[in-house]
């Protein structure tokens, strides 16, 4: 009962928090930077959308819920990738009960590849606990098993997966790529899963020089990914 009571007060705050004038001018403001960014990239921005339409692809990953929303839905081809972007919020209950909303900025790229990619996802230390949160199927993967990992991405990151796809996430997040993750993703997380490159970023209200650099490294992942399964 004080549970249900509690999700009720969150929300009628939710609600009443979205209907502010702060609020709404901040929604416009995102939707307007996302729609130039869309309009230059050649892609399209399609708003909000709803999850359950057959209309448009659900962005998946990890964040995927039965209680997650999208807004800004973008999606389109760049430098030969398909790609998409989508603001996502969802409340994720904790071990303690705790209740808490959380929004990412998401933009994903699909592999050429069609060797089968195995699950992983590589997030920084500090999110620790919201993964955990709902994502608890995914296990710590321990590199080094094959040759040693940079000091900044041990201190920095860590891989989750599947156990028994170890070995070959570690030929796939080699040493020199881990370094290149550690030096350029210090905020931005990543996954590949089904063949699909996953960008999350903790940001309700993305700029635009966010949503190029995230585009940049995207591509660069997704190419780097393609190579490595082609050899």
């Amino acid at each position: 009962m004080v549970i249900a009571m509690t999700k009720v007060a969150r929300k009628i705050k939710r609600i009443a928090h979205s209907v502010s004038p702060r609020h709404i001018a901040k929604r416009y403001s995102t939707a307007r930077i996302i729609s130039q960014f869309a309009n230059k990239l050649g892609i399209v921005y399609f708003g909000h959308i709803d999850a359950r339409s057959d209309e448009h692809s659900l962005l998946r990953g990890i964040t995927v819920s039965n209680s997650h929303t999208d807004q800004h839905y973008t999606v389109g081809t760049f430098k030969t990738y398909d790609m998409a972007l989508v603001i996502r919020r969802d409340s994720l209950q904790y071990d303690d009960k705790r209740l808490k909303d959380h929004f990412w900025t998401i933009m994903t790229f699909d592999l050429h590849t069609t060797y089968d990619v195995p699950h992983f996802y590589i997030a920084q230390n500090k999110i620790r606990d919201e993964l955990l949160a709902r994502y608890s199927k995914l296990h710590k993967i321990s590199l080094g098993q094959l040759c040693p990992y940079p000091a900044l991405f041990n201190e920095n990151l860590e891989i989750y997966g599947n156990l028994e796809k170890a070995i070959e996430i570690e030929q796939i997040i080699t040493p020199d790529f881990a370094g290149l993750i550690a030096q350029h993703c210090t905020d931005i997380s990543i996954e590949v899963a089904e063949n699909t490159v996953y960008l999350y970023i903790a940001e309700k209200h993305p700029s635009n020089a966010l949503l190029e650099r995230m585009t940049n490294l995207g591509i660069w992942f997704a190419q780097i990914i393609d190579q490595k399964s082609s050899q």
